[in-house]
């Protein structure tokens, strides 16, 4: 009589581990590589954070940290290390490690369309490569509209409008801000205000949210029409904390990173338009390049971010060349980048 006692103790204790370890409590520790002056970060981490606190009724919960501790540009190792559990960056800040992600800067359609065309999957793969799983891969807008160049005064005439005029870029601008005859100043966000009151730079490339946060409108007065480009923000988490979660938690965590990809280019167009009404309220006006200029300009971008993401990283260059015939075989790349 004991032993069957102790039997059927046994098996409800083996029942009821799992279930106690399922409703475990569990806190995510999310880096965004900006604070909320950055619209990614509450239209991205934090919403997905109150996405996945709700559905779970409060299990799990998210601690989110921010450039304030470690830089952007010096997220992805934390995040492949372990250090951080999720991170939310984009391909420019971790291209000195993969530059295949940084193709989408490049590529047309929505997040559904690379999905059936198996892009998605090409840059979970390709995370995977360094411990990462994809959980999002979100449009910051719904058009090849995202960002704009600010400036102190307006274009000058002719085919190089920013002819001797230093500008806040990084490599990914560089087929857009050389081009128009500018030079290129690196700087962080934080940094731009003082560089352009200072004269440090003339302008700045940026996506066309941030300018009423950081107050640049107070310094640069024009912004450079017509807009360009896309703005993929890329959500990872840790591969050997995704493997501990739960299948179930597995599961909800991809679900809502679709919802997010879903949701989210809609919210990031209309604020874009509202930042340009406000803008143009605190006395921002528009400058235009030429039509022809621009066309030159922008088939020079695409192919541009073509070759910036083949070429800057040696390691990583095959894979791209591979993403690059895929997405050229769909008509969604050039046929040259010449």
């Amino acid at each position: 009589m004991k032993l069957r006692n102790v039997t059927i103790a046994a098996a409800v204790l083996a029942v009821a581990l799992p279930t106690a370890a399922s409703a475990q409590k569990i806190t995510i520790k999310y880096l965004t590589a900006w604070d909320n002056r950055v619209q990614g970060t509450p239209k991205i981490a934090y919403r997905f954070g109150d996405m996945v606190k709700k559905a779970t009724n409060g299990r799990i919960t998210f601690k989110f940290s921010g450039p304030e501790v470690i830089k952007s540009r010096q997220q992805f190792q934390p995040t492949q290390r372990g250090v951080f559990d999720m991170n939310l960056s984009v391909a420019p800040y971790y291209i000195g490690t993969t530059g295949v992600t940084m193709a989408a800067f490049a590529m047309p359609g929505t997040t559904e369309d690379w999905r059936k065309k198996g892009y998605w999957d090409y840059f979970d793969k390709e995370m995977n490569r360094f411990n990462q799983k994809m959980i999002s891969h979100v449009l910051g807008g719904t058009g090849p509209d995202v960002f704009h160049v600010m400036l102190k005064r307006p274009l000058s005439k002719g085919a190089l409008p920013l002819k001797g005029r230093k500008i806040r870029a990084n490599g990914f601008y560089k087929p857009v801000i050389e081009p128009l005859g500018g030079s290129m100043v690196n700087l962080n966000g934080g940094e731009i205000y003082s560089a352009l009151q200072k004269g440090v730079v003339e302008g700045a490339a940026w996506p066309v949210q941030g300018a009423i946060d950081f107050k640049w409108y107070e310094q640069a007065k024009y912004m450079m029409r017509p807009r360009f480009g896309m703005s993929p923000y890329t959500v990872t988490m840790n591969m050997d904390r995704f493997k501990k979660l739960s299948k179930a938690d597995q599961t909800l965590m991809l679900k809502l990173g679709r919802e997010i990809e879903r949701l989210a280019p809609d919210d990031f167009a209309k604020a874009t338009e509202d930042e340009i009404v406000e803008l143009k309220k605190r006395g921002v006006k528009e400058t235009h390049l030429d039509p022809e200029v621009y066309k030159k300009m922008n088939a020079g971008f695409i192919k541009g971010v073509w070759n910036f993401a083949i070429n800057f990283n040696k390691k990583s260059k095959p894979r791209v060349q591979k993403l690059y015939e895929m997405a050229k075989a769909n008509g969604d790349a050039p046929a040259s980048l010449k």
